[in-house]
């Protein structure tokens, strides 16, 4: 156990260096949050997967195709569809002007007020759900610790692990900037994809060892329909969110919604010198995150026919695989894989609600980047740790809703985002709009909580209630002015 224990400080070891590496680099705010856009776009590609990958991803996606089978594909099919539309209606709207954050771009539709209400509900949802997620991460990444002989209270060990996973990303966040950041992200996603071929490669050979055959295991596991990706049926039985037209819909509106209008995730877009590779970052991401998934679904299969009938939990399954059966000191490159999942995400928020405050609420002109994203690293370190010290009745609704969040928001900033793409003038004056855009966010939560939406059509339900509210607004609007005048 020391040995892995070692592996995992020497990872953190070369993440720091990485930010001493980058820290001269960052001589103007430009740089620190876009790298003066010199990476090359495969670069920038790999960092946005592996910023939108959560060490909840490398746990749980396996546990999906235990419960059930493919179908999170119907899905990732929807992700490529909807980046497809990113790449070619809003890019081009992103790459027209001089501007490094994209609520800067809402400003000459909207005004600053919507501007900046849209960079507020960002922030709220970042922090919440990010901080929560982190949160989760703490949880598997506690119990493997536990596991590798760390004896501690499971809540202080989960404490304890969050807070070394914090300083250690502030650190090279802040000192290295966008650039650290990217290349860090590059290395943790060959870090955590190498651990899961090897979890892959080690399924198989338990099982060769065990005397099965390949075409035995695919056999077996066809038969009981694991490998099953499109679901047709809509009946009470189903389950909706994967109706193949809702899940490959949903996905779409989803994937439109975090890589056209999420910050964080265009930020990576738009550090690229030019268009043209800006939409190969986006559809090759797509494509790599697609087949990601397949990876990890099929360990998820594997498992399943691996345990037979003593299964564990499907959400705890993979974890167990992992203390029981991965010999030192390859434990020790997986438990740093799922740190690693858990860090890129980290920093990433750390660099795009920087970016998003100094740019979008002038808070540059008072304080120098790094300030500012010490900052939220802070601020996101104390929102992860807020499900500890809540009641264990109330723990599970923060989190169903820190998880959900994002769809509630990604419909209505969806609709602002190609609203203004389209150069439409409203009457409505910039305070209305952002009181119609904050009041659809609270009617699709209202809506989506009462007739228990699937989350895969929250994002288009809460795209086309704004717009409802938005027209209908203007409408009223302008006939009110009509009968002033008359």
């Amino acid at each position: 156990m020391i040995i892995d224990l070692t592996i995992i400080c020497f990872y953190f070891l070369i993440v720091f260096l990485l930010g001493l590496k980058f820290s001269k680099s960052n001589q103007s705010e430009s740089d620190f949050y876009l790298a003066k856009k010199e990476i090359h776009w495969s670069f920038l590609m790999i960092s946005l997967v592996a910023t939108e990958t959560s060490s909840l991803t490398f746990l749980s996606i396996p546990s999906l195709s235990i419960k059930t089978d493919f179908r999170f594909l119907e899905i990732a099919i929807g992700y490529i569809l909807g980046r497809t539309v990113v790449a070619y209606f809003l890019l081009p709207f992103y790459f027209s002007g001089n501007g490094i954050s994209i609520y800067e771009y809402l400003n000459k539709n909207f005004g600053i007020v919507t501007q900046r209400t849209i960079s507020f509900i960002f922030t709220i949802s970042r922090l919440l759900g990010d901080g929560i997620r982190l949160y989760v991460s703490a949880l598997p990444i506690s119990f493997l610790l536990q596991k590798m002989g760390l004896s501690m209270d499971p809540e202080w060990t989960g404490m304890l692990s969050l807070f070394i996973l914090s300083v250690v990303t502030i650190v090279y966040s802040v000192i290295g900037g966008f650039r650290a950041i990217v290349f860090t992200d590059v290395l943790q996603w060959l870090v955590y994809i190498t651990g899961g071929f090897f979890a892959l490669y080690l399924l198989f050979q338990f099982l060769f060892e065990s005397g099965e055959s390949i075409s035995a295991i695919l056999q077996n596991l066809s038969a009981q329909n694991k490998f099953q990706v499109f679901h047709f049926g809509f009946d009470s039985n189903s389950d909706p969110n994967y109706f193949f037209l809702s899940a490959i819909l949903g996905g779409a509106f989803i994937s439109i919604g975090s890589h056209g209008t999420d910050l964080m995730l265009v930020q990576r877009v738009i550090a690229t010198k030019n268009l043209d590779s800006a939409r190969k970052v986006l559809i090759g991401s797509g494509i790599l995150v697609f087949f990601q998934f397949v990876l990890f679904l099929t360990i998820g299969s594997l498992l399943f026919y691996f345990y037979k009938e003593n299964l564990p939990s499907a959400d705890k399954a993979f974890s167990q695989f992992i203390i029981d059966y991965v010999p030192t000191p390859i434990l020790g490159l997986l438990v740093s894989a799922i740190l690693a999942s858990a860090m890129s995400t980290l920093s990433s928020t750390i660099n795009s609600l920087s970016l998003t405050w100094a740019r979008d609420w002038n808070l540059d002109k008072m304080f120098r980047p790094r300030g500012i994203s010490l900052f939220f690293g802070i601020l996101l370190f104390l929102s992860s740790l807020l499900p500890f010290f809540l009641a264990k009745d109330w723990e599970k609704g923060i989190l169903e809703v820190g998880l959900t969040i994002f769809s509630f928001t990604l419909g209505p900033t969806i609709f602002v985002f190609f609203l203004a793409q389209s150069q439409r003038k409203l009457s409505l004056n910039s305070w209305i709009f952002s009181f119609l855009l904050l009041f659809s966010i609270f009617v699709t939560v209202a809506t989506g909580q009462m007739f228990k939406i699937p989350f895969t059509l929250l994002v288009p339900m809460g795209c086309a209630i704004t717009a409802s509210l938005v027209f209908s607004g203007e409408l009223v609007y302008r006939l009110l002015s009509k009968i002033k005048i008359g």
